[in-house]
């Protein structure tokens, strides 16, 4: 059964279009198993394709007018969310857009579609590549806030969708998994308890509890050089950059960003809407051509 795949073109002040129109060969392919559906603007999505390209893709138009850029990505997201709502559609991809322009109080995209499902705080934010994956614990909030934020509910709660879409989507009977240690060298250097004792380690307990091949916490300072030594699946760290900057510098633009723990699969490329290079024909729509590939490969199991 083809499965409809809804894409956001998103932020109009970004890089969108061109990455739009640099991945058009991908939608003249007779042998996509799904069907691919564009919600935005469509006169600006086809002004910047040639004449003879502008009937191979479909799209849903919502019209920018006059509205502001956040009103018109409210009105996108709120069509994209009313068909997978209602079930005709069956997952989304959204292009990059700046934070400044998300509808309502949210810090991304991740917690705000989860909000919009009513699943806020039971959704997971994965960086997936072919070789591996990475999950923050603790998203887009202050360094100094991510001690705080940091639970065991939260890392099981990870743990279990990463552990699920791996078996699930990616098909690894057992995915194997590990967790960075919070501070240097695990905490070691310190008298005091900290966050591996009080947090880390009993979640890990826990999980182990329930047959999840985890290891860890593991020293951060090391901990990438773990993953081919351990044959790691996904290596989780605790907040966004003890693992984002890394895997974004071995991965470039071969790298997805998913939220798991949806009714449906949300991926985006792995970079942000790059308005500084708009109109310069510089934009790489290899992360873009990624996210669809993936839809392509594994949309049976969603």
């Amino acid at each position: 059964m083809r499965k409809k795949i809804l894409i956001l073109s998103s932020d109009p002040h970004s890089v969108n279009y061109e990455i739009i129109k640099k991945s058009i060969s991908f939608f003249e392919k007779k042998n996509n198993k799904n069907d691919y559906l564009f919600i935005g603007d469509k006169k600006d999505i086809l002004s910047t394709l040639p004449n003879n390209k502008k009937n191979i893709i479909s799209i849903l138009n919502v019209s920018k007018d006059n509205n502001s850029t956040k009103k018109y990505l409210k009105n996108c997201f709120d069509k994209a969310f009313n068909l997978l709502k209602g079930k005709k559609a069956n997952g989304i991809i959204n292009l990059p857009l700046n934070k400044k322009n998300l509808p309502g109080n949210f810090p991304g995209v991740t917690e705000y579609i989860s909000n919009a499902f009513n699943i806020a705080n039971r959704e997971t934010m994965l960086l997936y590549s072919d070789s591996f994956a990475v999950c923050p614990n603790t998203t887009h909030i202050p360094l100094s806030q991510a001690s705080t934020k940091l639970t065991k509910k939260n890392i099981i709660k990870n743990v279990i969708n990463i552990n699920k879409f791996y078996k699930k989507i990616i098909g690894v009977k057992k995915p194997k998994l590990s967790i960075m240690g919070f501070n240097p060298h695990n905490g070691a250097d310190f008298k005091k308890k900290l966050e591996e004792q009080t947090i880390i380690s009993p979640a890990l307990k826990f999980l182990k509890k329930k047959k999840i091949n985890i290891i860890g916490p593991i020293a951060p300072d090391s901990a990438f050089n773990q993953i081919s030594i351990n044959k790691i699946n996904c290596l989780i760290g605790n907040y966004h950059d003890q693992v984002l900057p890394t895997f974004k510098y071995i991965n470039k633009f071969n790298a997805i960003n998913i939220t798991l723990g949806l009714p449906f699969l949300r991926i985006s490329p792995d970079h942000g809407p790059a308005e500084n290079i708009k109109g310069k024909n510089l934009a790489n729509p290899e992360s873009f051509i990624f996210a669809l590939n993936f839809f392509e490969k594994y949309s049976k199991k969603i």
